[in-house]
């Protein structure tokens, strides 16, 4: 996949992730100094956001982030400090590693906007990354998508009701 950046085409880096596949773990250093392994198997839906700019943290993806953040792990990944401050414990300057993993890396220091959102066995459940660095997400659609993956109840039985059979 391509992304516009400064009005050329730029190819981006590894792999292209699809929705249905395992996501990759990766080892992120958060700002508040702590390392996390992100984007494998969790008690909760994550969600992994990458912005390529410093003001692309808007008012209203912010919204739609602290109303999910209570039933969700939410992780934003930037390579420049963010104008509007969010949590340290899920934001992250320390970008390579993880965008190459997820294929939304465009060079060392610089990544392609796009929200993942991974269920709680760990696969990808909604992808969306941006053509270019300046266009903003589909609010609506991911904040369906999430609403949906925070509300999924797995079918069937589990192992513990069925020792109680």
């Amino acid at each position: 996949m391509e992304v516009i950046v400064d009005n050329s085409s730029r190819e981006l880096k590894k792999t292209d992730r699809k929705v249905g596949s395992e996501a990759p773990a990766s080892r992120v250093m958060m700002l508040n100094g702590e390392v996390k392994v992100i984007g494998m198997m969790a008690d909760k839906v994550q969600v992994i956001i990458t912005l390529a700019n410093s003001y692309d943290l808007t008012e209203s993806l912010l919204s739609v982030i602290n109303k999910y953040s209570d039933k969700s792990y939410i992780y934003i990944m930037t390579s420049k400090e963010l104008d509007t401050k969010y949590d340290d414990f899920m934001t992250s300057i320390d970008i390579k590693n993880l965008t190459l993993k997820y294929g939304v890396n465009i060079e060392d220091n610089l990544c392609a906007k796009s929200i993942f959102i991974i269920s709680k066995d760990g696969e990808i459940e909604y992808k969306e990354v941006l053509e270019d660095v300046i266009s903003d997400f589909n609010l609506e659609l991911f904040e369906k998508e999430l609403d949906k993956a925070v509300e999924f109840k797995k079918k069937g039985h589990t192992h513990e009701n069925w020792m109680s059979v």
